[in-house]
C-alpha cells in the first residue's frame, strides 16, 4: 500500500510541477517571424515548414539558437539557448495509423496532395530513414511544420551520451534540458523517455509525454496540415488541409528524476514510442545532455586524381557539443561535394561503427582543381573537409603490401612503381583496425620511376589480431596510403589478468605482459570505453559505472567482469 500511494504522490507531483511551468508562447520564421501564444492565438495558420526560434516556458523566454538575431530583431528579449533536436536514424515503416504530417502547402499544391509514390517524399519503398528525417529536418533539427503522427507503439530507440554524459550544472536549474513539440491531437497515452546507466536499469524516473491536459499544455497554435500515408499518398479529405493544434512541453532534467547522486551514471538515452504521440521533433538542450551534435572529420586525404578513389579514406566521426566522440553505431552519414569543378562519385552513404566512425573509402571525384566534401547526418551540424588538391601524379603509386608471421615476428613488405617527392613511409599497427600507432619509420626514394621494394620487422607483434597499414608521406605534406592487411599472431597469450573481479572500490586492476587495447562492454553489449594499456600492471577507474555484469574485451579474448 505503502509503495501504490509513493507512485500515486510522484504522478501528483508531477502533475503540479507540470501545471506550475508550462510553455505559453513561441517564436518561429514562418514567413519570416511568427509569434503565437495560448492566451492570444495568431489568426494565421502556419501551412509550411517552420523553425522554431524561442518558446516562452514558467513565464521566462528561451531561444532555441536557431536565429538569436531574427528575435533580437523583432524586440523579443531572451536567455540564449542550443536546442537540437535527438538524432533519429530510423523509425518503423507501417502500423496502426501512421501519418506523415505536412505544412499543407510543403507539397505545393494548395488544399491538395500528391499522390506520386516519389514525392512530396519517397515512399515507395517506404524507407525509415526517409520518415525519421521528418524529426530531425530544419535548423538544427528544429522544423515545426513537418512531423510524424502515431509512430507505431512499442519501438524502442536508444541513443548513447557522450564522455560529459548530463551536466551537474543543469540539474534543477529551472532551465529546460527537454522540448517536445505536439503537431496534431494528443492523447493521453504519449510516448516515453528515460535515462539508463551502463547495466540497463532506469536513472532517475520515466516520464510519459501526456499532453492531453489543456491546463498543462494549452494550445499554443492553429496550423494547416496534410497528412500522408507513409507511402506517399493520401485519397481522404479528412486528412487533407486539416487545421490542428501545436501545443509543447518542456521539462527539465529533475522531472525525469536526475539528481545530483545519480547523474553519473547515465550513459543512455531511451525512447519509447506509444502510437499515440504526434512530435514534430524532440530536441535536447545541447550543454546539459552530451547526445550526438556535430560531426567532424577525423582523417582525409590531401590530394586527389581524376575519377581515382581517393586515398587515405575520409573518416567520419560523431561529436557532441565539447568536440568529445560518442560511440554510436549505425548512424547514417552522407557524403556530398560542397566546392569545386567535379563530380563526386561512389558511396555517398555509410553508417558509424561501434565507435561512432563513418569510413569512407571509395570516393573520387572528376574535375581538375580544389575540392571539399560535406558529410551530412539528420539534425547534426555538418563538417566539411580540409582543401582536397587535384594532381596529375599521387606521390606514390603502391605495386603490392604484403605480411606473414615468421616465429615470433611480423615480416612486412610493399612495393612501389613510381615515386614523386616521397619523404618517408609510416609503419602503422592496430589490434582493432580503427585505432592506429606507428610502430616504425623508412626513409622513401624521393623521386623514382622504377620498382622499389621495401620491408619491415615487426618484433613485438601483440598477441592475436595484428593489423598493418603503410601510410606514405612526401615533402609537400601530402599522404598515400596502402590498404590495411591482418596478422594473426597465435603466440601465447596467457600474458593478461584480471587482478580484481568482482571489481572493488570503482578500481578496475588489470596486469598485461605486452601493450594491448581493451575495451568494457555493458551487460546489453554496448561499448563504454576503450583503452590503450602499457606492459605492467594498471588500474582502471570505474566509478561512474553502476553495479552489474559487463564485459571486457582483449584482441584475444573477452572476459567477464561483476562491479560491485
Amino acid at each position: 500500500m505503502k509503495k501504490i500511494l509513493s507512485i500515486c504522490w510522484l504522478l501528483l507531483l508531477q502533475q503540479i510541477l507540470l501545471a506550475q511551468a508550462r510553455v505559453t508562447r513561441f517564436y518561429s520564421d514562418f514567413n519570416g517571424y511568427y509569434t503565437s501564444a495560448s492566451n492570444q492565438l495568431n489568426s494565421i495558420l502556419p501551412d509550411n515548414s517552420h523553425n522554431l526560434l524561442g518558446f516562452v516556458y514558467n513565464g521566462v523566454t528561451y531561444s532555441t539558437g536557431v536565429d538569436d538575431a531574427k528575435l533580437t530583431a523583432n524586440g523579443v528579449s531572451f536567455l540564449p539557448q542550443t536546442f537540437r533536436a535527438i538524432p533519429l536514424n530510423n523509425v518503423p515503416t507501417s502500423g496502426g495509423d501512421y501519418f506523415v504530417g505536412l505544412g499543407q502547402l510543403y507539397d505545393g499544391i494548395n488544399a491538395g496532395v500528391n499522390n506520386s509514390s516519389a514525392a512530396p517524399f519517397q515512399g515507395s519503398p517506404i524507407s525509415g530513414a526517409v520518415l525519421s528525417s521528418f524529426l530531425t529536418d530544419g535548423i538544427n533539427g528544429l522544423d515545426m511544420g513537418t512531423g510524424l503522427a502515431n509512430i507505431p507503439a512499442g519501438s524502442v530507440l536508444q541513443f548513447n551520451l557522450g564522455a560529459s554524459g548530463i551536466s551537474a550544472a543543469a540539474i534543477g536549474d529551472g532551465v529546460p534540458d527537454i522540448l517536445f513539440v505536439q503537431i496534431a491531437d494528443p492523447s493521453n497515452n504519449g510516448d516515453r523517455m528515460k535515462f539508463i546507466n551502463s547495466s540497463g536499469g532506469t536513472v532517475g524516473t520515466e516520464f510519459t509525454f501526456n499532453l492531453n491536459s489543456l491546463v498543462n499544455f494549452p494550445r499554443l497554435a492553429n496550423w494547416r496540415a496534410d497528412f500522408y500515408n507513409p507511402n506517399s499518398t493520401q485519397t481522404l479529405n479528412s486528412y487533407i488541409n486539416t487545421i490542428r493544434p501545436i501545443r509543447m512541453l518542456a521539462l527539465d532534467l529533475s522531472q525525469l528524476g536526475i539528481t545530483s547522486s545519480n547523474y553519473t551514471e547515465v550513459v543512455q538515452l531511451v525512447y519509447t514510442t506509444s502510437g499515440q504521440a504526434d512530435p514534430a521533433f524532440v530536441a535536447f538542450n545541447e550543454p546539459s545532455v552530451s547526445l550526438p551534435s556535430r560531426l567532424g572529420v577525423h582523417s582525409q586525404p590531401t590530394i586527389y586524381q581524376t575519377n581515382v578513389a581517393m586515398n587515405p579514406e575520409f573518416q567520419v566521426r560523431l561529436l557532441n557539443s565539447f568536440n568529445q566522440p560518442v560511440f554510436q553505431a549505425n548512424v547514417a552519414i552522407t557524403a556530398s561535394l560542397e566546392t569545386g569543378n567535379g563530380v563526386l562519385a561512389g558511396t555517398f552513404t555509410r553508417y558509424t561503427d561501434a565507435n561512432g566512425i563513418a569510413y569512407f573509402n571509395d570516393l573520387s571525384s572528376s574535375g581538375n582543381n580544389t575540392h571539399t566534401l560535406r558529410f551530412n547526418s539528420t539534425s547534426l551540424t555538418p563538417a566539411v573537409s580540409g582543401p582536397i588538391t587535384w594532381s596529375t601524379l599521387l606521390p606514390v603509386r603502391w605495386a603490392g603490401f604484403s605480411g606473414s608471421l615468421k616465429g615470433k615476428e611480423v615480416h612486412l613488405t610493399w612495393t612501389t612503381t613510381m615515386e614523386q617527392q616521397t619523404l618517408d613511409f609510416l609503419v602503422e599497427r592496430s589490434n582493432n583496425g580503427h585505432d592506429w600507432k606507428a610502430i616504425g619509420n623508412l626513409p622513401a626514394a624521393g623521386t623514382s620511376s622504377l620498382p622499389r621494394k621495401y620491408g619491415f620487422t615487426d618484433m613485438q607483434p601483440v598477441p592475436g589480431n595484428n593489423f598493418y597499414r603503410i601510410t606514405q608521406r612526401d615533402t609537400d605534406g601530402r599522404q598515400s596510403r596502402t590498404d590495411v592487411i591482418k596478422i594473426q599472431n597465435s603466440q601465447n597469450t596467457s600474458g593478461f589478468k584480471i587482478l580484481s573481479n568482482p571489481v572493488i572500490s570503482k578500481q578496475l586492476l588489470l596486469e598485461t605482459s605486452h601493450p594491448t587495447t581493451i575495451q568494457l562492454y555493458s551487460g546489453l553489449g554496448m561499448l563504454l570505453l576503450t583503452r590503450d594499456l602499457p606492459a605492467g600492471r594498471n588500474a582502471l577507474p570505474v566509478d561512474r559505472l553502476a553495479s552489474g555484469f559487463y564485459y571486457l574485451k582483449t584482441p584475444e579474448k573477452t572476459y567477464p567482469v561483476v562491479i560491485q
